[in-house]
């Protein structure tokens, strides 16, 4: 039986993925590389400064989407389609370099904590504060690598 990872913020996810990043894991047969997974959580960390390209409706957002951030939350875990782009998102970098994935995402995060004032809303699930932001993001990392990933 395989590890279930849980990260409870983003600090702890980028301890833990910086070992996979030096020292590899393996994909599961038909899933992103992990390169392309941490430049996608970069990506996501990215928008929640400079705003997402594209946002479901405010109705969705208001009802649906906050729904599913409570729930997310309160079970400390998340489960979305792992293999969709953010929408509208630039194409991830097609390469094998974890570490350049791992890079990206580092600073992504530490741009992330040093980022001062309100946060852009969420695509889906609309305004977040900067704890429900790191804590998502954190959920959002271990649900890439425990649905993609041989833990």
């Amino acid at each position: 039986m395989s590890a279930i990872l849980t990260f409870s913020s983003l600090d702890e996810a980028l301890r833990r993925i910086e070992e996979f990043a030096q020292n590899g894991i393996e994909p599961k047969t038909g899933k992103w590389s992990l390169a392309k997974t941490l430049h996608h959580g970069a990506q996501s960390i990215e928008f929640s400064l400079v705003g997402y390209p594209a946002h479901k409706s405010s109705l969705f957002k208001a009802t649906a989407g906050k729904l599913a951030l409570h729930i997310f939350l309160a079970k400390g875990s998340m489960s979305h389609d792992i293999s969709m782009p953010i929408p509208q998102s630039p194409a991830l970098p097609e390469t094998n370099d974890a570490m350049q994935g791992f890079m990206r995402l580092q600073e992504a995060a530490q741009n992330f904590w040093n980022h001062q004032g309100a946060y852009q809303d969420h695509f889906a699930y609309g305004s977040l504060s900067k704890a429900q932001y790191d804590k998502i993001q954190a959920l959002h990392l271990a649900n890439h690598l425990n649905e993609g990933f041989k833990l």
